[in-house]
């Protein structure tokens, strides 16, 4: 399994390299692998799509 850290790395590249459109692509990949029956992958991908929705929902700045 994949550690939590290697996850919001992996979002915060897929967010860098895809901008607002990096949800769906994680959620091709997430497919893709479905489609080859790679539940561990399939996992993995749906875990880095839900981390980049945190990440997203979460404040990016702080009031002084």
């Amino acid at each position: 399994m994949i550690s939590d850290l290697d996850i919001s790395r992996a979002a915060h590249l897929m967010m860098h390299q895809y901008g607002g459109k990096a949800e769906l692509e994680a959620a091709k990949y997430a497919d893709v692998l479905l489609g080859r029956g790679d539940l561990e992958g399939l996992l993995t991908w749906t875990r880095i799509a839900r981390t980049i929705v945190a990440l997203r929902l979460t404040p990016t700045h702080l009031p002084h």
